[in-house]
């Protein structure tokens, strides 16, 4: 049996916030990545990728992850949005999660095919949040 992951309520206009939060950590993701900084890309990546899923559950069921384990933010995902779609994001998500902890706290270097991978399915994602997320939350 599985725990059901931690949420809490949050106003669905903070969507906007955590959406402008995701874009800004995309960018530094490809300015990074364009600066061969591969560890920098990766963080980013990460983060872009956590705000951009706290953009679309605020949006569109005024909630957010509330564990302290980030791999729980994919589980919110996938639990609250069943569609094709979502549950293919959600699994990007938890792709991009499990990288967190490499390439942020690992004594190895981030190598550029871990974050060329990684910013794929960044990109990925963001492409399907945008889609997503209503017009007046972006």
């Amino acid at each position: 049996m599985t725990r059901e992951p931690q949420t809490r309520q949050v106003d669905r206009s903070t969507a906007r916030v955590f959406w402008i939060r995701a874009l800004q950590c995309a960018a530094m993701m490809e300015e990074a990545l364009n600066r061969r900084q591969w560890e920098a890309a990766g963080v980013n990546a990460v983060h872009a990728a956590i705000s951009a899923n706290d953009a679309v559950l605020s949006a569109l069921r005024g909630l957010k992850p509330a564990s302290a384990d980030h791999k729980d933010a994919a589980r919110v995902l996938m639990s609250q949005l069943k569609d094709e779609d979502a549950q293919k994001a959600g699994k990007r998500l938890g792709v991009i999660v499990a990288k967190k902890s490499r390439v942020e706290y690992d004594d190895k270097r981030f190598t550029e095919k871990e974050a060329r991978s990684i910013i794929l399915d960044t990109r990925r994602f963001l492409e399907w949040a945008k889609s997503i997320i209503p017009k007046e939350f972006q």
